[in-house]
């Protein structure tokens, strides 16, 4: 009996001594991450802040394209706010109704009828065998872009009307082939904007935007709301072609044009574009399925690693905060340093998620967890993934990887 306690408190140390030095490690690497992370993102600017300058060509045309698959609800004002741009130059917009069912193409061609200038509508009926309907939708409509530049958006983005000439001002006159903005995101629960909040500042740390302008490094960012692209770069690239059976087609469109040595930007699109990403945290969980495994190349060993590394740096170093011993001094640093990351990144970015939201920052990281392991299990155990009413099978989403 004295033996079977003595190898239970055995045991018992051994785990407890185990999840101490984890909690620790997992809070240096995070307080490494958020260094890196204040050191890189200052060099992004607001585009909003920054200041005009004179530029050779002022106004190149622009062609705004967006695709829309039963959008009655945001249509109608998001496309009514590209229509409104203060834009110098000649600016179209082509918005592709994709298979819609419900008033999507009503609402459009209404929209046609007032703005017959600016607004041209193409309808899709059917989709190409080896094509995701929103890859096909862009592409059909960059067909008919007649601008020098084309901005890539979605149905339900609002746009401020000095947005395209800040955007295009900036990327021309910073000699940029491609300029993203990640816009300020709506949220209607404290839940759905914690989740947000956690998965935005992950996504920033892991990706390194600030980096995206070295020719010498692999980092790139596409944000699906506002990627801006000179045309010819587009082409060059191997347009939405390359890419048409990718979820994540905003983030691949920019590794295709960065593979092609064409210079990229990000710039924060806080005050100038804004986007209600999810209504419910529920419907946000289930649209990440169709891409977070997608955007790891449906790799398993690299969604368990990434499952692991945000258990270790975000929610085991919770249950060290109350330890008297360099673990809880590690733990409770790796806690107030998250209280910075948040308040710096609002005031920095022009992100409206209040500092004390921090609190909240290992609820949406479990959120953000549940999510990637939603992402394989219903991709693997459906053979592939269901979008819009859609099946695509998993084999001919592996053969497009890029």
């Amino acid at each position: 009996m004295c033996l079977v306690v003595r190898t239970f408190v055995g045991h018992r140390h051994l785990l407890v001594s185990t999840l101490r030095f984890l909690a620790s490690l997992g809070s240096l690497v995070w307080l490494a991450l958020g260094l890196q992370w204040l050191l890189g993102i200052r060099n992004i600017p607001v585009l909003e802040d920054v200041l005009e300058t004179d530029l050779v060509d002022r106004d190149p045309a622009l062609s705004i394209i967006l695709a829309a698959r039963d959008e009655e609800r945001s249509v109608n004002e998001s496309v009514v706010s590209m229509l409104a741009q203060d834009y110098s130059g000649m600016l179209e917009v082509i918005a592709v109704n994709d298979r819609s069912t419900d008033r999507t193409a009503e609402i459009l061609e209404e929209l046609v009828a007032k703005h017959p200038d600016r607004l041209r509508v193409s309808n899709v009926d059917s989709l190409p065998e080896g094509w995701l309907g929103k890859t096909h939708a862009l592409y059909t409509g960059a067909a008919r872009a007649t601008g020098d530049w084309l901005l890539f958006t979605d149905a339900d983005v609002i746009f401020s009307a000095d947005c395209t000439e800040k955007a295009v001002r900036y990327a021309t006159s910073s000699e940029l082939d491609h300029l993203t903005l990640p816009p300020e995101i709506v949220c209607r629960s404290v839940l759905l904007r914690s989740f947000v909040a956690a998965f935005t500042l992950v996504f920033e740390m892991t990706q390194r935007p600030w980096r995206v302008g070295d020719p010498q490094a692999q980092e790139h960012v596409g944000v699906g709301a506002f990627n801006l692209i000179r045309k010819d770069a587009y082409e060059r690239s191997g347009t939405h072609r390359a890419i048409r059976m990718r979820p994540d087609d905003d983030m691949k469109l920019a590794k295709l044009l960065k593979r092609h040595g064409f210079r990229q930007g990000v710039a924060y699109g806080a005050g100038l574009i804004s986007v209600e990403w999810h209504q419910t945290l529920p419907d946000a969980v289930r649209g990440l399925s169709k891409s977070m495994f997608s955007s790891l190349d449906y790799r398993i060993g690299a969604t368990v690693a990434g499952v692991l590394m945000l258990l270790l740096t975000n929610v085991l170093p919770v249950f060290g905060l109350f330890s008297r011993n360099m673990t809880g001094t590690l733990c409770r640093l790796n806690f107030l340093s998250t209280f910075l990351l948040y308040a710096y990144r609002a005031r920095h970015s022009g992100d409206k998620t209040p500092w004390w939201y921090a609190m909240l920052h290992p609820f949406g990281i479990c959120v953000f967890i549940y999510a990637m392991l939603r992402s394989v299990s219903t991709t693997l155990v459906n053979g592939g993934i269901d979008w819009r009413e859609t099946r695509y099978p998993l084999k001919e989403l592996k053969d497009n990887v890029i």
